[in-house]
């Protein structure tokens, strides 16, 4: 509670700092979204919205470093400013925070990441408008914040994140529509040509892994998964993955036949070249992770193995998405606002009880009359 009775310490401050820098028209804006992949995605339809109301303010986006690339290229993006969440750490680490969005000198903040040190952050630094989406459980710490946001909307249980942000937008009334975008590196072409990655649309895509591994499907699933897209199929299956899932990529196609037709691309591609690829499949495959996000983006049909997550509140929206949802007694127990990184039942029974059956079906039931 420290922050809070800091926070409350500084009130004649920041109320000064506000009234001093409230100007008539909103000139500058700053979007606060420093979760991974998939939240940034998902933040686009807010930097769209925005753009739209204020064609002609400056907009920025403070984001983590790993997300850069999705918004970097975009027109409706004039600023980005990557920090990483270890730079925020106590008392001087949140006060840098503020110092670098004081600096800004914004009319209007936009928060989609409702943690203790940007809260601070935005408040002590005097923005004459803040607004601020809250977990779907506020504990004392957020509500004291909370009283010195100008304006606010929690989540809903079960509730749809996106929903939750186009109500709190509308409080500033801005319309909010519900279509993400990212930028698109003209490089990501070459990559697939160097690949071999064929432009007919018969290839498979399949995330191999995802940032949480309570998530990820596993390397026995996998190779039977790719085994029978290669049986039932007559396209490309394309390995989709971060340098650091090479390992795993390789282990399934050493233990797959026809591997010939299997494509190994982890690590291939810069996360801005991945559209080019996503514009040549037929389908994707994966988990609830971000390249799910960058499919449904570029409405590439696809499958989505939910796994622990509660796809009610964050999920692709696309219309040619299905989804695979094992529900044992446990499920759901990963939630926007609240996400483990480990089973506490043990087994990961959400994932390990996904069959290769289950993901064929939601793949002719996706490509049906398409």
């Amino acid at each position: 509670m420290i922050y809070v009775l800091l926070t409350y310490l500084l009130v004649p401050w920041w109320r000064l700092a506000k009234r001093l820098q409230r100007r008539d028209r909103i000139e500058r804006i700053l979007l606060v979204q420093t979760a991974k992949i998939g939240d940034m995605l998902c933040a686009t339809p807010v930097i769209l919205a925005l753009r739209q109301h204020y064609p002609d303010a400056e907009l920025t986006v403070l984001h983590a470093p790993v997300t850069g690339k999705i918004i970097a290229g975009l027109n409706e993006v004039d600023h980005c400013i990557a920090i990483r969440s270890d730079s925020w750490r106590g008392l001087a680490g949140k006060w840098r925070l503020a110092r670098l969005i004081a600096a800004g000198r914004y009319d209007l903040a936009v928060n989609l990441s409702p943690s203790l040190p940007l809260l601070c952050g935005l408040i002590w630094a005097g923005v004459p408008r803040t607004l601020s989406i809250m977990p779907t459980k506020v504990g004392r710490t957020l509500a004291a914040l909370r009283r010195c946001i100008d304006l606010t909307e929690q989540h809903r249980p079960g509730e749809l994140v996106l929903a939750t942000k186009q109500r709190l937008l509308q409080q500033q009334g801005i319309a909010m529509g519900l279509r993400k975008k990212m930028a698109i590196a003209v490089s990501g072409e070459a990559v697939c040509d160097r690949l071999g990655i064929t432009r007919d649309h018969s290839a498979i895509g399949l995330a191999i892994s995802s940032a949480n591994k309570l998530k990820e499907l596993g390397e026995d699933l996998l190779s039977a998964l790719v085994t029978r897209l290669l049986q039932d199929y007559p396209g490309q299956v394309v390995l989709i993955g971060g340098p650091e899932d090479g390992p795993s990529a390789t282990e399934v196609v050493g233990r797959v036949q026809g591997g010939e037709r299997v494509i190994n691309a982890a690590g291939a591609f810069q996360l801005d070249e991945l559209p080019a690829l996503m514009q040549r499949l037929k389908l994707f495959i994966g988990v609830d992770s971000g390249l799910t996000y960058l499919a449904d983006t570029f409405d590439v049909p696809l499958v989505s193995v939910v796994g622990p997550m509660d796809f009610r509140e964050q999920r692709p929206m696309g219309e040619r998405v299905r989804f695979v949802v094992k529900k044992p007694a446990c499920y759901p127990c990963v939630f926007i606002f609240d996400t483990p990184y480990y089973c506490k039942q043990k087994n990961r029974s959400c994932i390990t009880t996904v069959a290769v059956d289950d993901i064929v079906f939601a793949i002719n039931d996706a490509l049906r009359d398409f």
